[in-house]
C-alpha cells in the first residue's frame, strides 16, 4: 500500500522498464510480472525509447502504469535514466521488457536491502529463458572469471532486471552512462561497488530471455565494439599492470581486437583485419587461434 509524503501518495520502490517496440518483444509480459508481484508497494514506470510500433497504446491498457515517451531514440541507458529521474521511491527495480521478474523478487530483495543501510544493492541469481519462457539454464550471479568485467565488481554478475537498487547511491554515482552503447550495466555496477556494499541473494528471482542464436553473438557488429572499446578505455586507469586486473585488462583488449579482425574477416577488408590481429597478438603473443587468423587474413 503507498504511503503518503506531504500530500501525494508516494511508493516504497520505483521499477522503470525502458521499451522499445514493446509490442513485439514481451512488454506486456513483463508489465505483467510486476502486478503479479507478492509486494505491492510500488510504482511501474515505462519509458518508452521512441517505438515505432503501438507499444504507448498497450501501456495505456494497465491505468496504474505510467507512461513517457523520449522524443528520439537514445537507448535503454538513457531510458533507465529517465524512469529514475522521475521516481519518487527510495528503492529503484529496472527490468528490462524482455525479462520476468518470479512472484517474490521485490518481497525478498527489499527484505535484505532495507535494513542493510550500508548496501548499494541486492541482486539475486536467475534463469536463463528462451522465447517461449522455458528454462535453459540456471544463471549463477556470483562469477570469477578473467576479466576486469568481473573483477572490478568483486565477481558480482549484478543483472539489471536482478537487482534492487538504494536510490541515494544510485544517484551519487550518476545512474547509467548514457555514453556507453553496451555494457553501462556493468560499468554501473563497477562504480557502485566496495566491498560489504553488495549483497547477493543465491535465489532464481528473475528470468533473462534468450533469443535465437545468430551470427552477431560470435562476431559482434561494429557498434558493439566501439562499446566495448570505449567500456575498456574508460576503466583502464584502474587496471595497473602486473596487477591481476592489469592482467585481466590485457586479455581484455586481446579478445575485443581478435573480434575486431574477425569482423573485418567477415567483411573482406583482409588489411584491416591483420591489423587488427596483430594488435590482438601484441597483448596475447601465444594465443593460437589469433595467429591461424592473421595467416588467414593474407589468403582472401
Amino acid at each position: 500500500m503507498n504511503h503518503v509524503k506531504g500530500s501525494r501518495l508516494v511508493a516504497h520502490i520505483s521499477v522503470v522498464i525502458p521499451a522499445y517496440n514493446g509490442t513485439s518483444r514481451y512488454l506486456e509480459q513483463a508489465i505483467r510480472s510486476v502486478l503479479a508481484q507478492s509486494y505491492q508497494d510500488c510504482e511501474i514506470i515505462v519509458v518508452d525509447d521512441a517505438s515505432t510500433d503501438n507499444t504507448e497504446a498497450l501501456v495505456h491498457t494497465f491505468p496504474d502504469v505510467r507512461y513517457v515517451r523520449h522524443a528520439r531514440n537514445a537507448g535503454q541507458a538513457a531510458a533507465r535514466n529517465t524512469g529514475a529521474r522521475l521516481a519518487m521511491a527510495s528503492y529503484l527495480a529496472f527490468l528490462d521488457q524482455d525479462d520476468l521478474w518470479e512472484p517474490t523478487f521485490l518481497e525478498e530483495t527489499l527484505a535484505l536491502l532495507e535494513p542493510a543501510t550500508e548496501a548499494a544493492l541486492v541482486h539475486c541469481d536467475g534463469y536463463q529463458v528462451n522465447e517461449r519462457n522455458e528454462i535453459l539454464e540456471y544463471d549463477a550471479a556470483m562469477k570469477q572469471q578473467r576479466s576486469i568485467t568481473q573483477l572490478l565488481r568483486g565477481g558480482h554478475d549484478a543483472a539489471t532486471s536482478g537487482s534492487l537498487f538504494r536510490r541515494t547511491c544510485f544517484d551519487a554515482v550518476g545512474g547509467y552512462d548514457a555514453a556507453l552503447s553496451i555494457w553501462e550495466d556493468i560499468d554501473l555496477i563497477i562504480r557502485l561497488y566496495a566491498p560489504g556494499r553488495f549483497i547477493h541473494l543465491p535465489r532464481p528471482l528473475y528470468r533473462h530471455r534468450l533469443y535465437a542464436h545468430n551470427a552477431s553473438r560470435d562476431i559482434p557488429s561494429l557498434r558493439a565494439l566501439d562499446g566495448r572499446r570505449r567500456f575498456l578505455e574508460k576503466h583502464a586507469a584502474a587496471c595497473r599492470p602486473g596487477t591481476p586486473e592489469g592482467n585481466a585488462l590485457s586479455h581484455d583488449w586481446a579478445v575485443y581486437y581478435a573480434d575486431l579482425g574477425k569482423h573485418h574477416l567477415r567483411a573482406h577488408t583482409p588489411a584491416a583485419a591483420r591489423q587488427a590481429f596483430q594488435s590482438a597478438l601484441r597483448h596475447e603473443p601465444l594465443n593460437v587461434k589469433t595467429w591461424s587468423r592473421l595467416v588467414r587474413s593474407y589468403f582472401i
